[in-house]
């Protein structure tokens, strides 16, 4: 089934609606000291800024690697996104996942204070490209 461009306009503000969220939740949770939910608010953030994305070239992946795949072929490798957020967007994908999964592992204040910036940079990249 494929999208009309209004399907695709509603859709894409969707996404950026959900990422705003995202990122307001991510600072609650910061301020709360929950760092671990923080950081996956923080990512949830991102993915759903690049789905963003995709609806308007009509991208689809079925999985964060295949995401993040996408977001590199697409994005990264063309230049039409700078590639330190590729970089970025897989070190996120890496913290959420062991803040969700890995009992061990504890998400440091610090790292996501040096990742949170990045995020509302990229967020504003794709939010520039989408008006264009």
């Amino acid at each position: 089934m494929s999208l009309t461009n209004e399907d695709k306009k509603v859709l894409t503000q969707l996404h950026l609606d959900k990422a705003h969220a995202c990122l307001k939740d991510g600072e609650q949770l910061l301020q709360m000291d929950s760092i671990s939910a923080a950081a996956n608010r923080f990512y949830y953030a991102v993915f759903h800024a690049i789905h963003a994305l995709f609806v308007t070239k009509g991208i689809q992946s079925k999985s964060h690697n295949g995401t993040i795949a996408q977001f590199h072929q697409n994005y990264i490798k063309t230049g039409k996104i700078d590639p330190k957020f590729g970089h970025f967007v897989a070190v996120m994908e890496n913290m959420r996942e062991k803040a969700d999964y890995d009992v061990i592992y504890d998400v440091s204040r610090e790292d996501l204070e040096a990742l949170k910036p990045v995020a509302y940079e990229l967020l504003t990249i794709i939010e520039q490209l989408l008006k264009q």
